[in-house]
This record gives structure tokens, sequence and C-alpha cells, in this order.
């Protein structure tokens, strides 16, 4: 096997393990952390997209990720505002 490939797929393993952390973490009762983590694993998500995406050649992976973490980063800004309130 080409060492690419072997860094593709621990690479996705390191992701997966992020993934389940970062679910760990929205699972507090805070709604900061919940955020944070559903943040994480769309990002994740995304990347893992990217990947998969490259190493078998799937058409739209790299649109499909890209609206994933814009559309991601900007609910979590407009969440994070309206959350906010008026300070």
């Amino acid at each position: 096997m080409d060492i690419l490939i072997i860094s593709k797929y621990i690479l996705i393993v390191a992701i997966v393990i992020m993934m389940i952390a970062a679910l760990r973490i929205s699972a507090y009762r805070t709604t900061s952390m919940g955020l944070l983590g559903s943040s994480v694993v769309v990002v994740a998500f995304a990347v893992a997209l990217l990947i998969f995406g490259d190493m078998w050649s799937l058409a739209f992976y790299r649109d499909i990720s890209l609206a994933l973490i814009f559309f991601g980063f900007v609910g979590t800004v407009a969440f994070a505002v309206v959350a906010g309130g008026d300070k």
C-alpha cells in the first residue's frame, strides 16, 4: 500500500475519535458546550467527506463539504449572537 493511502485511513480513524469526543462534549448541560460540540462534529464530517471523496472519486464532494463548513460556521455565529442578547 502507498503511504498516502495509509495516512488517509489513519486520519479517518482520528476524525471518528474526534467526532465521538465532540458528541461527548455536546452532551453537557450548557448551551455553549452543545454548540461547540455540534460545530466540531460538522467540521469533522466535512473533512471526512473531503477525504472519502478524494479516495473514491465522488462527485460534488468539495461543494457539499464547503457548504457544510460555511453554513455550520454561519449558524454557530448567528446562534451565538441571538443567545448573547443585547449586551
